[in-house]
């Protein structure tokens, strides 16, 4: 290919305390400053945290306007507004003149075949010793990422400039609060310093993903600064309302705040200090569509997406107020006139959705769209962690039952992605979760070779644990990353550090553990002795893989030669059994197909 020029980021997030303050006069004008002054007497400024989370303009705006509003709510607040002709002062353009830094030779679909590893930037890896993660930070630490974990593609948390800034281990410095999104935090470094982690993580292979937030903005942005002080170029960019009204997305209907500055009140799904963007404007949609194609172009590989299912609203309530007609529409065009055009120039790109669901499958699912209008690549299983934790400790079979596949009538390549924890209050870290040994192995491994694409959580790869003193509160998950556990395991061949390696470089050599279509494999029907097995085969169209899970806290014998009748197999070949580490393909059947407590093996059919 030609060659391209390369140039060097709820009832379930909790408030942070602490508020960083910084004015910008290049950028603001003189009323701004003032209103961010008045701001600070009012119910909400910037700083604090995310503290919830469970949800086309012209026709598909339409579509969402002409649903129309419910009880109580005014029409306006779901009319069509902005200019149908809006260029973003920051204008990003789609074209091979404008790309940099990007990855050469990737796969249509290589996101199917990747391993994520999850940085949290300001608790990973500190490069000029300010007490702050940093982009410097992640570069120095790119080898460990590929060559000791065995992933080969990133997820950055935000690394936009935001509200809330503190650099003390304590400061809940998560920067869902955008306050700009063309600049990087300062705290993490410049934007030449993001440049050269890009090029550095495109020449080991690897790729790199934002975490990109359209939903909100912080309230010190300069947008919602104009809009409060009833500026016409932004007045709309956010819902207003003369009155509160009972929206309540995720459960909680105190989601309208009073702007004394503008005597009206202001919509925030989250909470006060993250007013929701207004996807009914057509400024707003085309500009949200600019700040992913100004980051793609500077050479990002795709982007995880906060918080979908409350973009667009059209009425009070959980049904009016997430996964929308107008929501999916906006996905929708996002893929088709952003995500997607990126592959007619060589560089294919992905995203990812923060669909939080849990226990509805057709509603998580819905957000892969359908053929004839994708939406999400990938989409975030929140289930696994669970069901993942219901089998290791319980054994309960639900996770063996499938679902891994997405629905019929799914584009093709929809893919779900599966975690054990990750920075929000889904769970604990997996290294406090399963304080048996055993059981985290178990845990690990399983999150690691199901039919998905696995995202690890940094720190969950050394058995991390959560934060003591801090239970309950997200900022537990965020602590800085212990390297000197890491440098211990480095060490040993039998750490869990070892066994991420070890598996990931199994996931990579076998097509079918990948790709290959999932069929549970029943080993605990009492014709086959009723022991606690959990199984399960994958197949591609030259290959065929099994992997067992002992369930039990004891010992179980002659597992390869039950595998073998369960199968058919006229042989197995063990590619990997726990407790004895990684084989090579022409491997010999161990003795006694033997799997220790909660231990696990994959083999080759033959």
């Amino acid at each position: 290919m030609p060659s391209i020029r390369n140039s060097g980021e709820r009832a379930r997030r909790e408030r942070s305390g602490g508020i960083s303050i910084r004015f910008i006069p290049c950028r603001l004008p003189w009323f701004c400053v003032w209103l961010t002054l008045c701001l600070l007497s009012g119910p909400a400024f910037a700083g604090g945290s995310r503290d919830a989370s469970p949800a086309g303009q012209g026709a598909s705006a339409q579509s969402a306007a002409a649903s129309g509003p419910s009880a109580g709510a005014p029409a306006r607040l779901f009319a069509v507004t902005g200019d149908p002709n809006y260029r973003s002062p920051r204008h990003a353009s789609i074209d091979r003149d404008s790309l940099e830094n990007q990855s050469v030779g990737l796969a249509p679909d290589w996101w199917v075949d990747s391993s994520f590893y999850h940085v949290w930037v300001k608790s990973f890896s500190d490069f000029d010793g300010d007490g702050v993660g940093d982009f410097r930070g992640i570069t120095a630490k790119l080898d460990y990422i590929k060559d000791e974990v065995g992933c080969d593609a990133i997820w950055l948390s935000p690394i936009f400039d935001c509200g809330g800034k503190g650099s003390s281990p304590d400061f809940n410095m998560h920067g869902y609060d955008t306050i700009d999104y063309y600049e990087v935090n300062d705290y993490f470094g410049n934007k030449e310093q993001l440049a050269e982690l890009l090029a550095a993580a495109h020449r080991r292979g690897m790729k790199v993903i934002f975490d990109f937030v359209p939903n909100h903005t912080s309230n010190a942005h300069p947008w919602f600064l104009q809009s409060v002080g009833f500026d016409p170029e932004k007045k709309d960019w956010y819902l207003w309302n003369d009155k509160k009204l009972p929206w309540s997305p995720m459960g909680n209907a105190n989601t309208w705040y009073r702007s004394d500055m503008r005597q009206s009140y202001y919509y925030g799904a989250f909470w006060s200090g993250m007013p929701d963007l207004n996807f009914n404007n057509r400024e707003v949609r085309e500009e949200m569509k600019n700040v992913a194609r100004y980051w793609l172009d500077f050479g990002f590989d795709g982007l995880r997406i906060d918080a979908v299912r409350y973009l667009l609203e059209d009425g009070p309530g959980a049904a009016g107020t997430a996964d929308t007609k107008g929501t999916h529409a906006f996905w929708g065009e996002l893929r088709a006139e952003v995500v997607d055009r990126y592959a007619e120039l060589g560089v294919p790109k992905f995203m990812v959705g923060e669909a939080w669901i849990n226990g509805d499958r057709p509603r998580l699912e819905s957000y892969f769209g359908s053929n004839t209008a994708p939406e999400f690549n990938m989409l975030f299983d929140f289930d696994f962690s669970g069901k993942v934790a219901m089998a290791v400790k319980n054994r309960n079979m639900a996770l063996f039952q499938g679902g891994f596949a997405a629905r019929e009538g799914s584009p093709r390549g929809a893919r779900l992605a599966v975690f054990l924890s990750n920075h929000d209050n889904l769970s604990d870290r997996p290294g406090t979760a399963y304080r048996d040994p055993d059981q985290l192995r178990a845990a690990s491994a399983l999150s690691l070779l199901m039919p998905a694409t696995p995202f690890v959580y940094y720190g969950n790869e050394i058995g991390q644990q959560d934060q003591k003193g801090k239970a309950g509160q997200d900022i537990r998950l965020r602590q800085p990353f212990d390297w000197a556990s890491q440098a211990a395991q480095a060490k040993s061949p039998d750490s869990l550090l070892a066994l991420h390696k070890d598996l990931l470089t199994l996931r990579a050599a076998h097509p079918a553990l990948r790709r290959g279509v999932w069929t549970r494999l029943d080993l605990g029907s009492p014709s086959l002795g009723g022991l606690p097995l959990g199984a399960w085969t994958a197949e591609t169209e030259g290959e065929k893989v099994v992997c067992v899970f002992n369930l039990a806290p004891e010992s179980v014998t002659g597992v390869s030669d039950l595998v073998a009748r369960a199968l058919g197999a006229s042989r197995l070949v063990p590619l990997y059994e726990s407790g004895i580490g990684a084989e090579p393909a022409n491997s010999i059947d161990a003795p006694d197909g033997r799997l220790g407590r909660y231990g696990f093996a994959v083999y080759k059919a033959f």
